[in-house]
């Protein structure tokens, strides 16, 4: 497991890469803090693919998950790219999706 923070401005960028799980995949997350407001989002991603989007701001936890994905489906990874993806272009269910409009 390797963690990487970058800082851009009033954001900080906290990536958590190769996460184990407990049913033996691996999985990346990206947690983002913006310094003047007490918003945390955290994203996580199997080989790139948004599985979870989450924000919690002050007692208010939300979750966005993807669409039509089995709760007991399983991913298998071979290979996670490193880098800060936040067009999410490469998700269809979330490709138009602005999560920055969803934290207002």
């Amino acid at each position: 497991m390797g963690v990487t923070v970058k800082s851009h401005g009033m954001l900080e960028f906290k990536r958590i890469n190769n996460v184990q799980t407990y049913t033996g995949g691996v999985r990346d997350v990206l947690v983002v803090r913006q310094s003047s407001s007490p918003l945390i989002q955290v994203e996580i991603r199997v080989n790139g693919y948004l599985l979870d989007l989450i924000t919690v701001k002050r007692n208010i936890l939300r979750v966005y998950t993807l669409k039509n994905l089995s709760p007991t489906a399983r991913v298998t990874v071979s290979n996670i790219t490193g880098g800060l993806d936040m067009t999410l272009k490469h998700n269809r269910t979330f490709r138009d999706f602005d999560f920055f409009e969803k934290l207002k």
